[in-house]
């Protein structure tokens, strides 16, 4: 023991095991605030394919705000090549046809690389409007999609802060 600290290790354990005590204490708090949060956020994960040059459908399923599982198609999708890039500008829309009702939303992003059989989506999406339980609800957020244009599969997710 150093006595010219006054410390004891005693006193040492008795802090940590205070400070350990103050933390889990604390925790339900900090849980409670991030569940807070959560009760706006909207997660969907789609499985599509395609059903023509500008066209995909396939399935969806969400959770958080909502939870839900159905179809979902995208149509009128562009891909408007950036000079001088293997980039293009991706666009379009896409609807989630669920048991409770449908989200009807619109994207904009950045797709590459294009001249790959892989290639990854990132942007943007609003929600434009809904039906059944979705009815009045608006929300924007962002999406990640993964195309494998080889076994013909697009992978995706979609994070939304929503209203309503």
């Amino acid at each position: 023991m150093d006595r010219s600290t006054g410390i004891t290790r005693r006193d040492i354990l008795k802090l940590a095991g205070a400070a350990g005590a103050l933390s889990l204490a604390a925790m339900p708090a900090v849980a409670g605030a991030s569940e807070d949060s959560d009760e706006s956020r909207l997660f969907i994960g789609f499985s599509l394919h395609p059903t023509g040059p500008t066209s995909t459908a396939g399935t969806f399923v969400m959770s958080g705000r909502f939870e839900d599982s159905g179809t979902s198609a995208a149509e009128g999708i562009t891909l408007v090549p950036i000079d001088g890039t293997d980039r293009a500008r991706l666009s379009g829309d896409q609807q989630f046809v669920g048991h409770q009702g449908t989200i009807f939303t619109h994207f904009e992003g950045i797709s590459f690389p294009n001249a790959s059989p892989h290639v990854i989506g990132e942007g943007s999406f609003a929600i434009l409007s809904g039906t059944g339980v979705y009815a009045g609800i608006s929300g924007q957020g962002s999406f990640l999609i993964v195309v494998d244009f080889t076994s013909s599969q697009f992978i995706g997710t979609e994070t939304a802060n929503v209203e309503g």
